[in-house]
């Protein structure tokens, strides 16, 4: 059965309709404009809503794919910095247009980033305590970290489910549990399931930083069903 819903979608900005063949939302219900999903939408909805002069800020995107919600970043920033994790190559090295960065440990100067964005990418990192204590010394007060990760409702606690060593070889802790790979067709392998601790957690990782976790259900923005959760954590001045 299919469902569909009409409204106005945040990533093309045109007034549009909502379809997907079954309930499952979360990847199948694209915007028939663009083919935007629920939370690409709810980022590009809170994008707006809490940093609306975006296109004059320095971005960062961690690990964009070939999507509208990316390309409309990278187009409508000037100053706009997209990077993909090669292991191969040192920080800040260029390969196919994208600077190499580890969210871990990037080399970005400090206080040198307007906002840090990223969708979907924390439940494939091996640190991720690391990652927001690194996107926190490199924001400029005031700066912001925009993103999505799946919250799992059922987990009150987080749960690692793999970890990477010292080769950068994956290591399953439970079921091996694959996602989309912008820059590897064999999926990027998850690390982490986050619970309702997750808001939590980040305030323990950072020192000086405030979090709005936001679950926005509006079906005439098309942003319906599960794991449409988005943070923004803001760098307080």
């Amino acid at each position: 059965m299919t469902h569909v819903f009409h409204g106005h979608c945040p990533v093309c900005d045109t007034d549009t309709s909502f379809a997907s063949p079954d309930d499952w939302y979360r990847d199948h219900l694209n915007c028939q404009t663009c083919g935007s999903i629920p939370r690409e939408r709810a980022f590009a909805w809170a994008l707006e809503r809490f940093c609306p002069d975006w296109r004059g800020k320095t971005i960062h995107e961690s690990s964009p794919a070939e999507r509208l919600v990316s390309t409309r970043l990278r187009d409508g920033c000037a100053d706009y910095i997209g990077t993909q994790y090669f292991p191969d190559l040192k920080p800040g090295e260029m390969r196919n247009g994208f600077r190499s960065e580890n969210l871990e440990a990037m080399s970005f100067g400090d206080a040198s980033i307007d906002l840090h964005v990223h969708l979907d990418v924390l439940e494939h990192v091996n640190h991720p305590d690391r990652c927001f204590a690194d996107m926190e010394r490199t924001l400029r007060p005031g700066g912001m970290m925009i993103f999505t990760t799946p919250i799992y409702e059922q987990k009150v606690e987080t749960e690692r489910r793999g970890f990477y060593d010292d080769d950068h070889k994956i290591n399953f802790i439970l079921e091996p549990e694959y996602h989309g790979n912008p820059i590897d067709e064999t999926g990027a392998p998850v690390t982490f399931h986050y619970g309702h601790n997750i808001s939590d957690m980040i305030l323990m990782w950072t020192r000086n930083c405030g979090v709005l976790c936001i679950a926005p259900n509006d079906a005439t923005m098309g942003i319906v069903g599960k794991f449409r959760e988005v943070f923004v954590v803001t760098k307080h001045a």
